[in-house]
């Protein structure tokens, strides 16, 4: 009966083999055989605490059977009981010293608690007594995996797809490193025939589901996540991913709605809480997702992700006190982890109290090299002038293993290092290097001499009869002037409101190339201009404050249909000398679409921009902000800036000390550094500099 039974189990008849089992059972209700066989189907099934509660009568009714102890400890381990699979590992072991799937779960049950050096050590020993032992080989892979080293982790399972190609766990674990190296068509093929193999795996089922999302097939994702609805271990798990889908599709009433139906079959599914804490802040409602967090927390002490999400907020909301609030709780609770640590250096950090981040940064660099807790000892460094050791410690960074935003971080630390030590060549390097993940070209700008005749011709006629809105303000600057930090002050100002890119972004004009708008437009088309406007800023802008709107690059062809279906609008120009902008542009960055590859290019390309500032200045009223007075803090920019935008409400020196220098580093090129980086350029390239 049981060689009977396990036949249909490899032959992947599992409803067919546990039917068996359970008849086996039901005949001979005190058959301890009848009960691990059961187990072991189960477990195939996926059904592990079904399958842990079948053998357990019969493990206590004979706890000296070695491959009894086994079966029970690989159903509490994959149910997540730890504690109980490390005990019948070691009985095991205890019953016989030789027994390798012992061994081999001993390391599972160190990987599964984090121990990955333990783990490493226990199954390269199982391996050492049976180099035929796919169990160790996937183990093993899975732990270098965890380490980071996903070529030898594929290795591994590679070797274990060798001695058993049919294995369904071998093929699904192959899938796993396959896409967390990247390689998600090649991924999605392996999670195919670990399901072809083994249909119930549902788990292969849920990471399929999840990596046809990554690799933008949603339809198809969603249809396989439909069909884990139902499933009583990843019914929460797929209604997040369906909800996460919706999100990404702006559905946010239909994600709020699937992250509740997931949170109702699972209450303690941390992804469907932070789901749902986008989702209702997409619908409007930010104090109740902030609420949630706050009592789910209180409910959850323990969950990182939550208290990350709630932490992040309160940093966005300037709060930096009430993070390193919850990252000390946290720390009390836990204090051996070092990654908490690291996050209490960061938000430390945030609140400009840099020696006590630095301090907790060098304790929790003992843990390892986290790359967040890496940069942020690298800015410590900089802050110390250090400009050698910040250098060293950016240099212990693997490129391959950061996100783009840390790789874009790195360069521009290694950059500040070298602007610290005025080696020129260097620190162009780094900041070119810093650019390089924004593969997009540098907008187009039509020749503004070319245009000018044409807008000063279609910019003199009439303009919109009765005004229908408040005279716009409209920001502008060069990359590199500062303007979207401006940009940035000016959200944090109470009464106003800042949108970007609003007028080329469809909701007055479709595009700046639109032809109509060089034509003589009637009356009739500039008030469908300005009802279109007005509607967009009754539903974006509450009532009683004033919207700025910021174009990131003024295309001078909006300029005559801004004018005319908008009377009295005005620009309001953050102005700096355009070789700043350069140097700014290149170290600091700016919007996305807009990198800098090239020094020449780039100060090609700030002329043609400039001259479209230059024509917007002509044809339009505008006021200029001198942002080198501003990035300097002096005293007089509040007043200046209050009487353009007509407002005595604004707190702008106090708020202009984060935007001037930012975790404690500068956020421009100081004047001295500047003139002395344009002489290098200038002498190496008196053409391009």
């Amino acid at each position: 009966m049981r060689d009977e039974i396990l036949e249909l189990e490899q032959q992947g008849r599992l409803a067919e083999a546990e039917a068996r089992a359970q008849a086996w059972l039901d005949a001979e209700p005190d058959a301890i055989e009848a009960r691990h066989v059961l187990g072991l189907v189960r477990i195939r099934r996926g059904a592990y605490v079904a399958a842990l509660e079948t053998m357990l009568p019969a493990l206590q009714r004979d706890p000296e059977q070695p491959a009894l102890q086994v079966s029970c400890g690989r159903a509490a381990l994959l149910a997540g009981d730890r504690g109980r699979a490390r005990m019948a590992f070691e009985a095991a072991r205890r019953l016989d010293p030789n027994n390798l799937d012992a061994h081999i779960g001993l390391a599972a049950a160190a990987l599964a608690g984090g121990d990955l050096d333990a783990a490493e050590s226990g199954f390269r020993t199982a391996l050492r007594a049976d180099e035929n032992a796919v169990e160790a080989w996937l183990g093993l892979g899975q732990t270098l995996a965890g380490k980071g080293d996903q070529e030898a982790s594929a290795r591994c399972f590679n070797m274990a797809l060798e001695i058993r190609p049919d294995d369904a766990a071998a093929q699904f674990s192959l899938a796993q490193t396959l896409r967390a190296q990247g390689y998600l068509d090649f991924a999605l093929r392996a999670f195919e025939r670990a399901l072809e193999l083994n249909p119930e795996l549902a788990v292969a089922r849920l990471q399929l589901a999840e990596t046809l999302a990554q690799r933008g097939r949603s339809e198809a994702a969603v249809q396989v996540f439909e069909q884990l609805r139902e499933h009583p271990r990843y019914a929460a798990a797929a209604l997040a991913g369906m909800g996460e889908l919706a999100l990404a599709r702006n559905a946010a009433a239909i994600a709020q709605a699937l992250f509740q139906q997931a949170l109702a079959r699972d209450a303690d599914h941390e992804r469907a809480l932070l789901g749902l804490v986008q989702a209702l802040e997409r619908n409007g409602q930010v104090e109740p997702a902030q609420r949630l967090l706050h009592d789910w927390l209180g409910a959850h002490p323990e969950a990182t992700g939550a208290r990350a999400a709630l932490a992040g907020r309160l940093l966005r909301a300037d709060d930096a006190a009430g993070a390193v609030a919850l990252w000390r709780e946290a720390l009390q609770r836990n204090p051996e982890q070092p990654s908490l640590r690291a996050d209490l250096a960061l938000a430390l950090e945030r609140t400009g109290d840099f020696a006590s981040a630095d301090q907790e940064a060098e304790r929790a660099a003992l843990g390892g090299r986290w790359p967040p807790l890496v940069l942020l000892r690298a800015r410590a460094a900089l802050r110390d002038s250090a400009y050698e050791t910040a250098r060293d410690r950016l240099r212990v960074l693997d490129e391959k293993r950061l996100n783009p935003v840390q790789r874009r971080h790195r360069q521009h630390l290694l950059g500040l290092a070298a602007l610290g030590k005025r080696d020129w060549t260097a620190a162009q390097q780094a900041f070119l290097a810093m650019h390089a993940d924004d593969t997009a070209p540098l907008p187009e700008l039509t020749d503004a001499k070319t245009l000018a005749p044409r807008l000063r011709e279609v910019a003199a006629l009439p303009e919109l009869a009765v005004a229908l809105t408040p005279a716009p303000t409209v920001l502008v600057g060069l990359p590199g002037s500062g303007v979207h930090r401006l940009a940035n002050l000016l959200a944090r100002q109470p009464g106003l409101k800042v949108r970007s890119d609003y007028f080329a972004g469809g909701e007055l004009l479709a595009r700046a190339d639109d032809p109509r708008l060089l034509q003589p437009l009637g009356q009739a088309e500039l008030e469908s201009m300005a009802r279109r406007y007005a509607r967009g800023l009754r539903r974006a802008v509450p009532e009683g404050q004033q919207a700025i709107d910021w174009l990131p690059l003024l295309d001078a062809r909006l300029l005559p249909a801004l004018k005319r279906a908008l009377p009295g609008v005005h620009l309001l120009l953050a102005w700096r000398e355009p070789e700043a902008c350069l140097l700014d542009w290149l170290a600091f960055g700016y919007q996305r679409g807009f990198p800098l590859r090239d020094v020449a290019q780039a100060q090609r390309w700030l002329q043609q921009a400039g001259a479209h500032l230059a024509l917007g200045v002509e044809l339009l009223p505008a006021q200029a902000l001198d942002m080198d007075a501003l990035l300097s803090a002096k005293p007089q920019i509040p007043a200046a800036l209050g009487e353009i935008l007509r407002r005595d409400d604004l707190t702008i020196a106090d708020a202009w000390r984060h935007e001037a220098r930012y975790l404690g580093l500068p956020t421009s090129v100081p004047a001295p550094t500047r003139k002395a980086w344009l002489q290098a350029l200038d002498d190496a390239s008196p053409a391009t500099a």
